[in-house]
């Protein structure tokens, strides 16, 4: 069993001193290769050392909205200095969040732009961040659409999936799938074609079920491997397989 988690930030301060205990606790339940994303520029450089550092680990350079306003202006002038590191898999995370208090909607779409216009130029895909934002990303795509990318912890619509699909990204589920009030994911799930799935933890954000409350580690994405599985009515070695494929495409790792 070989899984591949394409969204953690083992790079967070909850995890400080305790990453390379995580990621052997994380090998062990099967889990080889997981992108440590980078969501302001201190853990976009964490990410580097990661990945330079613990076997499987690659790294993904962004600032997300949640972090945009804090960002120095010479902030994409760095992350393309970065980028430049061959660890660095990614683009972001950036995009949109509409939920949470993160800035004036017109910003936070100028810099997911401007994200977006970086990964395109250094030919890497773009993690993209959406929380209920889903007009303006799809106004987004019908006129400035990333060249590649993959909507992380998906929660949005199916209009988004669907024409997000269309473009060839990828739709990644997190842990929030095993919740039993996410409906609306159980019924997307099954929807999105094989060749566009990938499964993330988001760690150490949103544990999946059993784990609820608890901090969220790389090992438990078993779980929502399970989930979609179930959903899609396939077996376990095939969403396993499936993703990690999909996600060394994504990423351009190989085994």
């Amino acid at each position: 069993m070989k899984l591949f988690d394409s969204h953690l930030h083992l790079n967070h301060e909850k995890f400080q001193n305790q990453e390379a205990e995580i990621w052997q606790s994380a090998n062990q339940a099967g889990v080889n290769q997981a992108v440590v994303v980078g969501y302001d520029l201190q853990s976009s450089q964490r990410a580097i050392a990661l990945a330079e550092n613990l076997p499987g680990l690659y790294a993904s350079v962004g600032v997300s909205p949640h972090d945009i306003l804090e960002a120095p202006d010479d902030y994409y002038q760095q992350l393309e200095i970065m980028a430049q590191h061959p660890s660095v898999a990614a683009i972001g995370e950036c995009g949109l969040e509409y939920h949470y208090p993160a800035g004036p909607k017109d910003i936070q779409i100028k810099h997911f732009l401007k994200q977006s216009k970086l990964a395109k130029d250094l030919g890497k895909i773009l993690i993209i961040h959406l929380r209920e934002a889903d007009e303006d990303f799809l106004n987004i795509l019908d006129t400035e659409p990333p060249h590649a990318a993959i909507l992380h912890c998906f929660t949005a619509s199916t209009e988004v999936m669907e024409k997000s699909v269309e473009l060839g990204y990828y739709i990644s589920f997190s842990g929030i799938l095993t919740f039993k009030n996410a409906k609306d994911l159980h019924a997307i799930a099954p929807q999105v074609p094989a060749s566009n799935l990938l499964i993330e933890t988001d760690s150490p954000y949103l544990a999946p079920i059993p784990y609820r409350g608890k901090m969220c580690e790389p090992k438990m994405i078993v779980e929502t491997a399970q989930k979609l599985a179930e959903l899609r009515e396939e077996e376990l070695g095939v969403i396993i397989d499936q993703t990690r494929i999909n996600a060394q495409k994504a990423f351009k790792i190989t085994d």
